[in-house]
């Protein structure tokens, strides 16, 4: 049973998709409405949004860890503000929040298409997940085990995850993706709907995932400068396998760097927000996962 669903966009300020879909939504909130539950929508990170930057101080979205929001010495405007948001959706751990789930809106520049990306798991997570996978096969799933680990937004609620969509530049709209992304709220919303009436909805008992492995930096001199770009065969290949000898990396100079490892799928290439975070892409393996009842 779901009483209170939130949507999150803006957490990182220059992903138009969701500042501008939270937009529409203001102007137009009976889109949002269904018969049984409450929708709440909301801009995360306001300032930022209004500087078209990722972040003031640092990644919002890496902000809400439990001991972090605990610490009461940390003091930068993402630190206050992830406390405000803990208070407004969660409190976080709680078994009673002010949000049953969350789904927060972002996109990359990578070329992930229509993608969702879980680390707050929970047997409601994946049955919505398989929902939506079933109203858009052409959906993506990327469990997240990445740089930082139950720090998202989306962690505050019990159940949720993150949409992300690409690729689309920094501060930049892209009709297609918006109307991809705001389509699968609307199923979403079904969803909901359906579970909270007991409609039968023949969910299937297994989902085909992409689980992340390993992070790839690019390689670096001494002093922490890239000396190499991603290689041109391997660029915008997000969902594909690389295979241990095919072209990764080029360097400067006109070298390539090949791939030396497992057969794994590569993800978020040449991300231009990862570059601070020193890594160039995401390496998972496509799994098929059962579905809990």
């Amino acid at each position: 049973m779901i009483n209170k669903f939130t949507i999150t966009g803006g957490t990182h300020g220059n992903e138009l998709t969701g500042v501008y879909l939270i937009k529409k939504w203001k102007l137009e909130p009976e889109l949002l409405k269904r018969s049984n539950f409450e929708t709440l929508f909301l801009h995360t990170n306001k300032k930022a949004i209004e500087e078209v930057r990722r972040y003031i101080d640092h990644d919002l979205n890496r902000a809400f860890n439990s001991d972090d929001l605990k610490n009461s010495d940390l003091v930068t405007y993402e630190a206050k503000l992830a406390k405000e948001l803990n208070q407004l959706l969660g409190p976080k751990g709680y078994k009673d929040t002010n949000a049953d789930f969350i789904v927060d809106l972002h996109t990359t520049t990578a070329n992930m298409g229509l993608s969702i990306v879980v680390s707050n798991e929970s047997a409601l997570t994946w049955k919505a997940i398989a929902y939506l996978c079933q109203q858009e096969p052409s959906l993506n799933v990327y469990r997240w085990q990445g740089d930082e680990e139950d720090a998202f937004v989306d962690s505050i609620a019990p159940h949720g995850f993150a949409i992300e969509v690409g690729a689309v530049p920094q501060g930049v709209l892209r009709a297609d993706l918006f109307l991809q992304t705001e389509l699968l709220i609307y199923h979403l919303l079904d969803f909901f709907e359906k579970l909270n009436n007991d409609v039968v909805m023949n969910l299937s008992k297994s989902l085909d995932i992409y689980d992340h492995q390993s992070l790839v930096d690019y390689p670096r001199d001494s002093s922490g400068d890239i000396t190499a770009m991603v290689h041109q065969d391997r660029q915008d290949k997000d969902y594909f396998l690389i295979e241990s000898g095919e072209p990764l990396f080029l360097t400067l100079n006109g070298e390539t760097i090949s791939y030396e490892g497992e057969a794994l799928y590569t993800l978020f290439i040449n991300e231009a927000a990862y570059y601070e975070k020193g890594f160039a892409m995401c390496l998972a393996k496509k799994e098929r996962i059962m579905i809990k009842e």
